[in-house]
C-alpha cells in the first residue's frame, strides 16, 4: 500500500510539473551580447588589415517565440549592432537583422531550464560617411549551443553561441 501512495504521488508531482511547463506558450526577450559575428568581422578584422581604429557597441537583441510543444518554440530574432571608425567620426554601419528561429528546452524545471537555439535570416548593413551611404543584405545566423534560465514568468537567461547575437548574450524573458 505504501509502495502504492508513492507511486500515485509521485506521478501526480510529475503531472503537475508538465502542466506548470505547458501554461506558458509564448515569451518575449531582450538581450545584450558581445562579440556578435558582424561587429567582430567588420571592427576587429577590418581595424587589422586597414591600419582603422574602430570600435563597436555589441548586440542589442529582442526575441518572441510561440511554443507549439512545452520543450519547442517557434519565433523571430532580431538585432540591432553599430561599429563606427574613430578616426572618423562620421563614417559607421549599422546592422539590423530579423531571423526565424527555434529553440528546444532539453533540460525543463519550474524555476531554471536549459536550451539549444538556431536562428536563420536576413541580415543589413548600413554604411554611411560623409560621401555616401550603402545598404547591403546578407545572411544573418545565430547558433546558440547552451541556453539557461531562471526565474518564473520573469527570467534572466544566458546563451553561449555564435553569430548576430554574439558568443555571450544575457538578457530578460517574460513568459506568458
Amino acid at each position: 500500500m505504501k509502495k502504492f501512495i508513492f507511486t500515485l504521488a509521485l506521478t501526480l508531482v510529475a503531472t503537475l510539473g508538465l502542466n506548470a511547463q505547458s501554461e506558458w506558450r509564448n515569451e518575449i526577450s531582450i538581450s545584450y551580447g558581445v562579440g556578435a559575428f558582424t561587429d567582430l568581422s567588420s571592427s576587429y578584422l577590418d581595424g587589422i588589415f586597414s591600419g582603422k581604429q574602430t570600435s563597436y557597441i555589441g548586440a542589442f537583441g529582442a526575441e518572441y517565440f510561440y511554443r507549439p510543444k512545452s520543450r519547442l518554440g517557434v519565433g523571430l530574432v532580431g538585432t540591432f549592432s553599430t561599429c563606427k571608425w574613430n578616426e572618423n567620426d562620421k563614417a559607421r554601419t549599422k546592422y539590423m537583422s530579423i531571423m526565424p528561429a527555434v529553440k528546444y528546452n532539453w533540460l525543463y524545471r519550474d524555476h531554471f531550464s536549459m536550451y539549444s537555439k538556431l536562428a536563420l535570416g536576413l541580415l543589413l548593413g548600413i554604411d554611411s560617411s560623409e560621401h555616401s551611404d550603402k545598404t547591403t543584405a546578407s545572411f544573418g545566423w545565430q547558433a546558440s549551443a547552451v541556453g539557461a534560465e531562471f526565474g518564473n514568468a520573469f527570467r534572466g537567461f544566458v546563451e553561449l553561441g555564435f553569430g548576430e547575437q554574439g558568443i555571450l548574450v544575457a538578457g530578460l524573458r517574460y513568459k506568458f
